[in-house]
């Protein structure tokens, strides 16, 4: 998804209106931070969470600046020393960039100008990466936060585990109409839209003969939020979710992301575990709870051939406020990720749900995109 979200608790709803647990985007350290790398950081006493914290949403915002996008390095494996490249858009005079490793400055300057680049060099290990852009009126915004890795990677498993025989299995979800609602304020998009629908049993196209529809139409970046929520507490701690997906292949290439995500609130904490499919980076990304920021892994994701391509999510919650991203299964191709992020408090009741959003690129052309088979088993 290219537009964070902001947490609001009306929702257009076929049955349900409760506050939904939403994404929203800023530069805070995470949970797996590592030290900050070497480099120089210009003058003293800096403000760190002015520099590296605070507000921003990847590009094409709604702020003066219009955003900031880092050329490079790539998320993925790095070596020690990069060179980062990024550049501002829109109609603001940038008068200051930064560079962040692990919410910290490691690269400041009051030259400013349309673009920066400059070496920074990082210790082993996996580390957040982004560039901020400051104009003179105090507007700001960050590139897309990255995950570079220096060195050899945490070991993480490939292979999808069997659930035990005592599992929780929630079969052809898409069908549960009862539970299911819509919002567009809720998604956070550039502009919100009132033309959504959601339409489920259509035969085509269809694996099962019963997948959804769902469809979004408004202004350009337009996002539409589409969610199966399951109040009631339900303390599992292993999730293996399963499911199709289709794009209507007239637009496949208008479509600036594909969000898929599962989440738990359990005793006053949220645990969002959320992914997407950015086609507009042409990287998955995962989602930081706490640090509320979305995060560039080195997963490549392309726009999507025609046809129907089979996700597969397995994620736990590993402790009273900690979840990781074990292994992610597109199309048959493995991915370890062996990501833990730390979760964030909420007043909301305790649920289980997943959700997919659509997100519409600059054009603002219409979305449809199917779902079928989709399985939850939880234990």
């Amino acid at each position: 998804m290219f537009r964070l979200f902001l947490s609001v608790s009306v929702l257009a709803s076929f049955t349900l209106a409760v506050p939904l647990l939403l994404l929203t985007g800023c530069g805070s350290a995470p949970s797996m931070a590592g030290s900050s790398g070497s480099g120089p950081v210009g003058g003293s006493g800096i403000d760190t969470n002015a520099v590296c914290g605070g507000p921003g949403y990847g590009y094409n915002n709604q702020t003066p600046i219009g955003g900031v996008w880092m050329q490079s390095p790539k998320p993925g494996e790095n070596p020690a020393t990069v060179q980062v490249n990024a550049v501002a858009a829109g109609s603001a005079t940038v008068t200051k960039w930064a560079v962040c490793l692990d919410g910290q400055p490691v690269y400041q300057n009051s030259t400013g100008g349309s673009s920066v680049s400059t070496q920074i060099t990082m210790p082993p290990g996996q580390h957040l990466l982004f560039a901020r852009a400051f104009d003179a009126q105090g507007d700001t915004d960050r590139s897309e936060i990255a995950l570079v890795t220096v060195g050899t990677p945490p070991p993480s498993s490939t292979t999808l585990p069997t659930p035990p025989a005592n599992a929780t299995v929630l079969t052809e979800m898409q069908n549960d109409t009862g539970n299911w609602s819509i919002c567009s304020l809720c998604a956070a998009g550039t502009h919100d839209t009132g033309n959504y629908w959601m339409k489920p049993d259509q035969s085509t196209p269809s694996l099962s003969g019963s997948s959804m529809e769902m469809y979004a139409d408004g202004p350009s970046w337009s996002n539409v939020l589409f969610m199966d929520i399951m109040p009631g507490t339900q303390s599992a701690t292993h999730f293996l979710w399963d499911f199709e997906v289709y794009h209507d292949p007239a637009a496949e290439a208008h479509f600036w992301s594909s969000e898929f995500d599962l989440w738990q609130v359990l005793n006053g904490q949220e645990f969002m575990i959320g992914s997407q499919c950015d086609f507009g980076d042409g990287y998955w990304s995962t989602w930081d709870s706490q640090g509320g920021s979305w995060i560039l892994n080195g997963i490549p994701c392309p726009h999507w051939t025609p046809g129907w391509h089979h996700v597969q999510w397995y994620v736990e919650r590993t402790g009273p406020t900690q979840y990781r991203y074990d292994t992610l299964v597109f199309d048959s191709t493995p991915y370890g990720l062996n990501q833990t992020w730390n979760s964030n408090t909420t007043t909301w009741q305790d649920m289980v749900g997943i959700q997919f959003q659509l997100d519409q690129d600059p054009t603002g052309t219409p979305l449809h995109e199917w779902v079928d088979k989709v399985t939850l088993t939880e234990w």
